[in-house]
């Protein structure tokens, strides 16, 4: 059964993300377990898999990584669905009050964001190094070139690109990071949208927002606080052992650690299956921020931009002051639920801000800012 009477029992002990399900549907609100619970169960709910084998629930079904995006189950009783767009029979906005030209393909949505016009209003992004977006960024580029919106290139992409070239510790040439800037810009208008690099604390230490700004003449560099569907840093999925080794050695965290020879036999024999590469979690501060952002300027930023994820109000309220204080150009709030090329399940589940209360938090801590 993968039914529940209660979708947001305390646990959610039964995840198409990790293949579990309960026996019977009627689940027990306080646990999320069968309210009769049998010893010779003929399936593995969340509970009886992580009893032994706790890291198939950590993360989404990994057979599907580099093919998949992932996001939450939970329901969090508000959401977009809950909204209905009101009309009126009086007048009109943003066209001429004229029956003969108000109609709806005559309707100008164009906008600016951070003092870039766009067609639509829509920021698409980011698509950093997890298969899932460098599969799919031709089509992802493209369309956002050609409909006139902006699209970022996410995180790690130079520090995962194996042509990578680094003199002294910094990226000097990237073919991914290359091809993804070019495949936008051949189908770009040059006015509407405009393609961002996202730079987390791994690509800062790399020089991958001097390489995008002075080789590729990449006009906004994105800093990455932090994302809605995990509050760690990126993370994805190595199942080849030199590949791992190369990725430490750039300054990665892997785990396990591909340079242990337990661990490499271990992997084998088959029984470690992947690594897991993951970046570190940014500690931005006021002046070091300030600081940061003025340096990118001098650098040749034209726009900076900041992508944060769906932290405690006090750090919403705080980031919304910095970025004041540093004047950046636009801010990204990612609400919790995912998704995702790879989260941790119950971080999805359990952990942030839905989007409409995170919204809701945004635009509070912005009207007490702008008293």
């Amino acid at each position: 059964m993968t039914e529940r009477v209660d979708k947001n029992s305390s646990y959610l002990n039964a995840m198409s993300t990790t293949g579990t399900r309960t026996r019977v549907k009627d689940v027990s609100p306080t646990s999320g377990m069968c309210p009769i619970c049998i010893r010779e169960c003929p399936v593995l709910c969340e509970i009886s898999l992580s009893s032994f084998r706790g890291r198939e629930v950590l993360y989404p079904s990994p057979e599907y990584f580099g093919e998949s995006t992932a996001a939450s189950l939970k329901d969090y009783y508000l959401d977009w669905s809950h909204f209905q767009i009101l009309s009126t029979v009086r007048g009109a906005k943003g066209i001429e009050e004229n029956p003969d030209v108000a109609f709806f393909e005559n309707v100008d949505i164009e906008t600016t964001i951070g003092g870039i016009p766009h067609k639509l209003p829509i920021w698409c992004g980011a698509y950093g190094s997890t298969l899932v977006a460098k599969k799919n960024w031709d089509g992802l580029a493209i369309g956002c070139a050609l409909s006139g919106v902006s699209i970022v290139i996410g995180e790690n992409v130079c520090g995962m690109d194996l042509n990578s070239r680094f003199e002294n510790g910094k990226v000097v040439h990237s073919d991914d990071m290359s091809y993804r800037v070019k495949k936008f810009r051949e189908f770009w208008d040059g006015k509407y949208g405009d393609v961002i690099v996202q730079t987390n604390v791994e690509d800062a230490r790399l020089g991958v927002d001097v390489y995008v700004i002075s080789k590729l003449e990449v006009n906004i560099i994105e800093r990455k606080w932090g994302q809605g569907a995990k509050a760690i840093g990126g993370e994805v999925r190595i199942s080849d052992l030199d590949r791992a080794i190369q990725l430490k050695k750039r300054g990665y965290i892997v785990i396990p650690d591909p340079e242990d020879p337990v661990v490499q036999e271990a992997f084998k024999r088959g029984s470690i299956r992947s690594f897991e590469r993951h970046s570190r979690v940014g500690m931005p501060r006021l002046k070091d921020f300030v600081e940061d952002v003025e340096w990118l300027r001098e650098q040749g930023a034209k726009k900076v931009t900041i992508k944060t994820g769906c932290y405690r109000p006090a750090d919403v309220a705080w980031t919304l002051k910095v970025a004041s204080e540093a004047k950046v150009d636009v801010i990204t709030f990612d609400g919790a639920g995912g998704g995702t090329g790879m989260s941790p399940v119950p971080m999805m589940n359990e952990m942030g801000i839905p989007t409409v209360h995170l919204e809701a938090l945004v635009l509070k801590a912005a009207q007490i800012l702008k008293k």
